[in-house]
């Protein structure tokens, strides 16, 4: 178990204090098949309900994916149910849990990526007056 004490520093990994630990998360490919294996549903899967609407998963499954995105060695499932415990005893919410999944998400493109260079137009506009020397 990595402890606040004893900290590694991921490359391209969000840190993430978690009760006593201190977690390097990063989804990549090969984290996401895992999760998802272990889960038996896709990530998106997790927050969109059956109707495209939004929801908040179950605190298992959040750790779950704590769990598959933790790029430190040797955290089991139970030092994640510890860390939650004091996570929540230090007057954390599975709110503020679910606002970190949905960031590790954000960043591995599942909410799409957003364009650098908008599209660029031809600078007409619909609401714009047409002058009849301009349709020549």
């Amino acid at each position: 178990m990595t402890t606040k004490n004893n900290v590694v520093k991921m490359p391209n990994a969000k840190h993430f204090e978690f009760g006593d630990l201190n977690l390097q998360l990063k989804l990549d490919g090969k984290s996401i098949l895992a999760i998802e294996k272990r889960l038996d549903e896709s990530l998106m899967g997790l927050f969109i309900n059956g109707n495209g609407g939004m929801r908040l998963p179950a605190t298992n499954k959040l750790l779950i994916v704590l769990q598959g995105a933790n790029q430190t060695s040797r955290v089991r499932d139970e030092d994640l149910v510890n860390a939650f415990g004091k996570y929540i005893e230090g007057g954390n919410t599975t709110n503020e849990l679910f606002t970190i999944i949905q960031e590790l998400l954000d960043e591995a493109g599942f909410f799409g990526k957003e364009k650098a260079d908008k599209e660029t137009t031809s600078g007409e506009s619909l609401d714009s007056e047409v002058i009849e020397s301009d349709l020549l």
